[in-house]
This record gives structure tokens, C-alpha cells and sequence, in this order.
């Protein structure tokens, strides 16, 4: 019983230390895509919005390279491009995965990554999936 305990323990402290890298590289993913501001909107209108076109791709990108980095798995890519990605540009809006409230133009994501566990495996718990969203405005 007392060796159930400890992998429970810890098979739950590396889930959660699996969650927050994962949160760590949506967070600084959103961020760089947040700086895709539609100049030509800009230009003709005074008003900020970001350029789905350009933001979107820079989101996926900058997911690869993050996830490449903290990830020993090699499918950051596919994970990258499995993660949705959406551009708020109608303000006040909200965030369509965690719904927090927008008061500016945003890229918002959301990626879910199965986490098998490692010792509770041996005993008939397999796998289960971690979802992180992120959000980042523009900020003037």
C-alpha cells in the first residue's frame, strides 16, 4: 500500500511538472504570435487587430521550437499542429477554450498531450491527457 502511495505521488508531481512546461511554451507561443499586428488595418483605421494570417502560423511555430525544447518526445511538431489556435479581434470578447474575458485583440490556444504514467502503468493506469490553454493581447 505504502508503494501505491509514493507512485501515486509521484506519477501526479510529474504530471503536474509536464503541465506547467507545457504552460510555459503555450504562454511564450501566444506571446510571440501577439505581435502580428494587420498593419494595413492599422494604417487605413488607427485601430489595433492582429493578422490571423500571420499570427496563427507564429503560434504553431513558436510551439515546435518550445516544445523541441522541453520535450524529449519527438512529435512536437504534430502536437504543435494539432493545438488550436484562434485570433479574437472583436473586443470585449472571450477566450473560446477558457473563457476569460478579452478586452483587446488576442491570440488565444489550446493544446492537449496524452501522459501515460509511468509506475501507476504497472498496475492498470494507463494513459490520460493534459490540456493547457494560454491567451496573450496586445498591449499598447
Amino acid at each position: 500500500m505504502l508503494l501505491l502511495i509514493f507512485a501515486l505521488a509521484i506519477d501526479i508531481g510529474t504530471m503536474q511538472l509536464e503541465r506547467l512546461k507545457l504552460h510555459y511554451a503555450l504562454d511564450l507561443a501566444t506571446l510571440t504570435a501577439a505581435s502580428n499586428v494587420d498593419k494595413t488595418f492599422y494604417s487605413a483605421t488607427g485601430q489595433l487587430r492582429l493578422d490571423p494570417s500571420a499570427a496563427i502560423p507564429t503560434t504553431r511555430e513558436s510551439l515546435i521550437q518550445n516544445l523541441t525544447s522541453l520535450r524529449d518526445a519527438p512529435n512536437s511538431a504534430q502536437l504543435a499542429g494539432a493545438a488550436d489556435v484562434v485570433v479574437v479581434n472583436q473586443v470585449p470578447g472571450r477566450d473560446p477554450f477558457s473563457g476569460a474575458s478579452l478586452d483587446r485583440p488576442a491570440v488565444c490556444a489550446r493544446i492537449r498531450v496524452p501522459h501515460r504514467f509511468s509506475l501507476l502503468g504497472l498496475i492498470g493506469l494507463g494513459a490520460t491527457e493534459i490540456t493547457v490553454t494560454a491567451d496573450a493581447e496586445i498591449r499598447t
